[in-house]
């Protein structure tokens, strides 16, 4: 299943750029121990973040999204994340 969630950020003049974005999104879900290592990649373009990888549960979908979502210069998130059938 494959969700997006849209985030309007106002100030163009202290925008991110693409890779400092995927670099913090990496980074912070690094250190979430709901998300399990190495699991997701992270691509941005034009501040829109694409999720993509395997994960076990849906809980650990959501902890990424809510991750991510909020960083500053993000501009939305697409989820391409599966749950692997167990």
């Amino acid at each position: 299943m494959t969700r997006s969630r849209s985030v309007t950020r106002s100030n163009p003049a202290m925008r991110l750029t693409d890779e400092q974005i995927a670099a913090e999104a990496t980074r912070r879900l690094a250190w979430d121990a709901a998300v399990p290592p190495n699991t997701l990649q992270v691509k941005v373009s034009h501040g829109r973040i694409t999720l993509l990888g395997v994960l076990q549960h849906n809980q650990q979908r959501a902890a990424a999204l809510e991750d991510v979502s909020r960083l500053f210069g993000v501009t939305g998130v697409a989820d391409h994340a599966t749950i692997k059938a167990t």
